[in-house]
């Protein structure tokens, strides 16, 4: 297959995919599954993973292999060790454990003494393990000129070593700093060492939430790696601990290409958990591939061969590339995610998976529009007069209920008279339109969110939630300087975003997207991603077909699919929009032009 226009793929090799291979004789057979589905660029050949290294001759075949059917092979590493462990008799978890896979009971042979941690990852205190690392990075700088380090490279060890080097401080403050030394004096000195011209990469995982409690510090390793790599294995949240929201696969991607611009190497998923519903796994080479990720990893070769996986993703990628050489660069509402920040976690890949297109960046936006920030915004010392500033100018704001509750009592009271009351409210029925509400709309269920209190006619109601005798803000809006304050109340559990009503919904679309243009009528789980050369995609996470109202700023525009090219008349123009009814098949995403 020839290759594609607007990315490349690359396909992962465990240690354990590679001795699976065995003969080089046999490498044609096994590859020739891959090559007559999809074009691969790129294989990551692994060295270390657990307890096996792969030798030196055979990771030479390979490359020598790869290498003479015209794809790039490049190293990698899981810094993982497997241990032997035993555990309480009434709770028998004896077994060897690893990243890579756990044996328990009698099948377990023993290899190092040691105690269960998750992932079995390294401790970082000790010369043992931090020989080991070196001698692991040695050997992989020595065989490639590029090295990907799979997203282990963190620590949640707690042995005494650990606790005497943590002292008084934080584990988050204690991990953050360690393994920034261990990224710049350990890896990045040995591999440069070993091969000044090596091209060293670091993979971070999905879980930004917990970044800096196991010590990932994109801060300062972003600065000592040459490149990053973002992990966008969202997979299925109804069968996942992780419970990510699919749309961190194209958020976390846009974060981490604002933190490392030019040097964001690309994106990785597997099939992990996806085989009752393959869908979860194309929609996640799908929104990596709408974030604008240069290259796809798929991990990995052993879980993918003569699997169902690879021919439904070759068939996807050929129709992304046809049309995605058409959208321009990621657009949406930025929202503010401070390096190491906590709170409201993933409360914005909820609403945009609820029809909200959003731009997460580290830094505080500079712009002249909405500026979103949540709990995790509070982080910044310095939010309140940033936001202040940012008013003044003119721009907006919309602060979750989240940010008003970490920032009581720290300046928020300047901006608004919201405040965050000790109680809950658990309700279907929602109104809104002025002050002697007109709109009464209500939810299959109900929802249970934080009561806002507000000085009456300091703000304007734009949506409630109405319990008998009562009504508690969902969207306020007041006035500050040349700039407007929306404080939007989320729910306690973010996934009830899509719960909402369509027009509560359609309504905190309207006024959060107004700067962006567009903005869609429907209910949740349909997605819109925005490009700056008027494209757009609609994607839809429903089992079932939806219709949805895109409306567009402007009279008389018009609407092209930009893989059928037909035009789409607008079920409505008027003075200061024009609307379009939308049909939405579940996974099958639509691309179009405006003009």
């Amino acid at each position: 297959m020839s290759e594609y226009a607007n990315f490349n793929i690359a396909l992962y090799f465990t240690t354990r995919c590679i001795e699976s291979m065995g003969m080089e004789e046999q490498y044609e057979r096994n590859f020739r599954f891959f090559e007559k589905h999809l074009s691969c660029a790129k294989v990551y050949l692994e060295t270390h993973r657990d307890d096996m290294d792969i030798y030196a001759g055979k990771l030479t075949s390979l490359k020598r292999f790869f290498n003479d059917k015209g794809i790039a092979a490049s190293g990698a590493i899981t810094t993982t060790l497997m241990r032997t462990t035993k555990n309480k008799p009434l709770i028998d978890e004896t077994g060897v454990y690893g990243s890579g896979g756990t044996i328990l009971g009698s099948e377990a042979s023993k290899i190092d003494d040691g105690y269960k941690r998750a992932c079995s990852t390294l401790c970082y205190t000790t010369k043992e393990d931090l020989d080991r690392l070196e001698q692991t990075v040695t050997f992989a700088a020595s065989l490639f000129d590029e090295i990907i380090i799979d997203d282990f490279f963190f620590t949640n060890c707690t042995c005494a070593s650990c606790i005497a080097a943590k002292g008084d401080r934080s584990w988050a403050d204690f991990r953050l700093e360690l393994m920034t030394d261990v990224s710049e004096n350990i890896v990045m000195r040995t591999a440069k060492a070993a091969n000044p011209n090596v091209n060293m990469i670091i993979k971070f995982p999905d879980w930004y939430e917990s970044y800096q409690e196991t010590g990932y510090n994109p801060e300062t390793q972003a600065r000592i790696f040459d490149e990053v790599y973002t992990g966008t294995e969202t997979r299925d949240t109804n069968h996942s601990a992780q419970s990510l929201p699919r749309y961190g696969s194209y958020s976390l991607m846009r974060w981490f290409e604002k933190l490392k611009p030019g040097h964001h190497a690309g994106g990785w998923i597997d099939s992990l958990g996806s085989m009752p519903h393959i869908s979860y796994f194309l929609e996640q080479a799908h929104l990596t591939l709408f974030a604008k990720g240069k290259e796809l990893t798929l991990f990995c070769y052993s879980w993918l061969v003569d699997t169902v996986h690879i021919p439904a993703l070759g068939y996807e990628l050929e129709r992304l590339d046809q049309v995605f050489g058409m959208a321009g660069q990621p657009i949406g509402i930025p929202v503010y995610e401070p390096f190491h920040a906590r709170g409201d976690n993933h409360l914005y890949d909820h609403l945009g998976m609820a029809g909200i297109a959003f731009e997460p960046t580290h830094a505080f936006p500079d712009t002249f529009g909405l500026v979103f920030v949540t709990a995790a915004s509070a982080t910044d010392e310095a939010i309140i007069g940033k936001l202040k500033n940012h008013l003044l100018k003119g721009g907006d704001i919309c602060m979750t209920s989240g940010f008003l509750q970490k920032m009581q009592g720290r300046g928020v009271e300047e901006l608004t008279s919201a405040r965050y009351a000790d109680q809950k409210v658990c309700s279907n029925e929602f109104v809104s339109d002025g002050a002697a509400f007109g709109g009464y709309y209500w939810s299959g269920s109900s929802v249970l969110l934080p009561a806002i209190e507000y000085m009456s006619n300091a703000g304007d109601c734009l949506i409630a939630l109405r319990k008998l005798n009562n009504c508690f803000p969902v969207l306020l809006r007041s006035k500050y300087g040349n700039g407007t304050v929306y404080t939007l109340t989320a729910p306690d559990d973010y996934a009830e975003w899509s719960r909402f009503p369509k027009e509560v919904l359609s309504t905190i679309r309207q006024y959060l997207m107004s700067d962006l243009k567009i903005y869609l009528e429907c209910g949740g789980h349909v997605s819109i991603f925005l490009y700056d050369n008027d494209t757009f995609i609609l994607d839809s996470f429903h089992d079932r077909q939806e219709k949805v109202k895109v409306h567009v700023e402007g009279k008389g525009r018009k609407l092209i699919d930009v893989r059928t090219g037909k035009s789409w008349t607008a079920a409505m123009s008027g003075a200061q929009e024009t609307v379009f009814d939308i049909p939405l098949q579940p996974f099958l995403y639509r691309m179009f032009k405006i003009v």
